[in-house]
Order: structure tokens, then sequence, then C-alpha cells
């Protein structure tokens, strides 16, 4: 085995991995099993480094893994369900106090219309959620919850955006 050449080390050590994929997973399997809190603490980090593989990651095993990811939904959803409630009515405060009195029924029109195409792009199998441009909860500001302030996106740039504002 090449030590010295960290490219040919690389190299050597992923054609291994291939050709020993089975002997490979389970002595990570067993780590992961030995170690919990250092490899919770390890896919936080590769988590925070790479936002976007990991949201497309967790997206693909949903995908693969639907009885398994509703179950663990379910099960998360339970354990968390104070403080998903709490959030709710946050967001919802919050939504109401992003709502200007001055909003007349064509605004209001507009704004259904927003989430009917979101709601028809999830009935042709999309993923796709209804985002404020500007966060109603921004770090540094805060936008209101107006029309022209609405956008229809992709779930997994929703996610990644995160109540951030022209980062």
């Amino acid at each position: 085995m090449p030590l010295k050449d960290p490219e040919a080390r690389k190299a050597y050590q992923k054609a291994y991995a291939q050709r020993n994929r089975e002997k490979a997973y389970q002595r990570v399997k067993e780590w992961r099993e030995a170690n919990p809190e250092k490899w919770a603490e390890q896919s936080k980090r590769y988590a925070k480094k790479y936002p976007e593989k990991s949201v497309a990651r967790t997206q693909a095993w949903k995908a693969r893994h639907p009885e398994r990811a509703a179950d663990v939904d379910k099960r998360t959803r339970q354990k968390n369900s104070a403080r998903i409630a709490a959030n709710r009515a946050k967001y919802r405060a919050v939504k109401l106090q992003a709502t200007p009195a001055w909003l007349n029924k064509g605004h209001w029109f507009e704004i259904g219309c927003v989430y009917m195409y979101r709601d028809a792009l999830k009935r042709v199998g999309l993923n796709y959620h209804v985002d404020h441009v500007v966060p109603l909860r921004g770090k540094n500001v805060s936008g209101l919850h107006v029309p022209e302030n609405l956008q229809v996106i992709p779930a997994v740039q929703n996610r990644l955006k995160n109540n951030h504002y022209g980062e």
C-alpha cells in the first residue's frame, strides 16, 4: 500500500472500499454503534459544512424508504411536539403582525393565487414551498406578508435559505 503519496493513498483506499464494500460498511456501522456521540457530532459538522449535500442525501433516503421516513418523522414530531407547537404559534403571531392592515381584497386574492400555484405543483409531485423573499423573522431585517414578498421555490432551496436575506 502506497502510504507516502496522499493522492495514491486516497486512490488505494477508495479502490479497497469498492472491492470490500460490505466489509467496509460493517466496520463503519460497528464504529457508529460504539461511538454514538462522536457520530452525532461528526454528522452535525458535515451537515453544517455541506448543507446542500446533506439535504439532498436526506431527501434521497426518504424517497428510497418512504415507510421508514414516515415512521421517523412521526416519532420526531411526537418527541418534539411541544417545541413544534410553540414554533408554529410564534410563526402565526409573527405572520399576523407582518400582515399590514392596508391589504385589500386584491392583495388577498394574489396571496391566495401564490398558494394555489404551490398546491398545483404539489399535486403533480413537485415539492415546492411559498417563501417570503424578505423573511418575516429575519436576523437583520424583517419583511411583510404581502404578495410582493412571496415567491414559490423548491422546498430544498427554501430550507437552505432558512430565514436569511441577501446572503
